[in-house]
């Protein structure tokens, strides 16, 4: 379930970004890109140090994720960041590792949904 949100004031990021953006998110969380969401919200107001010059937030969520990878996806996604004019001084990234049991999918949540079915025979 790696969600990855960017919003910018980047004006008119680049469809091809997003693909780029999901292949990268697949392989830094090792899961399957099926399950990647990708969010770009650009040409948004955002201001930076006093500055409306290009600039970033992005919030990355992935359950299992590990504090000692933080630094390693933030070097990956300052560089995608890069692609679209957003210098590594222009951006912050929040890092999200939420339990299965607080991400709802299919009216029900991770965590039940991958709980092992029981085997019930009836006779």
């Amino acid at each position: 379930m790696p969600i990855f949100h960017l919003r910018t004031n980047v004006k008119n990021v680049p469809e091809s970004f997003i693909s780029k953006v999901s292949k990268e998110v697949a392989t830094l969380t090792n899961k399957e890109e099926a399950k990647v969401m990708v969010i770009i919200e650009d040409n948004i107001k955002i201001t930076f140090g006093c500055s409306d010059a290009p600039a970033a937030s992005v919030q990355f969520h992935s359950i299992g994720m590990q504090v000692e990878h933080h630094a390693i996806i933030s070097e990956s996604i300052a560089n995608l960041l890069k692609d679209i004019g957003v210098p590594h001084d222009r951006h912050y990234i929040q890092f999200f590792a939420p339990s299965p049991t607080h991400v709802g999918k299919l009216g029900t949540t991770l965590a039940e949904l991958n709980k092992p079915k029981e085997n019930v025979i009836h006779f």
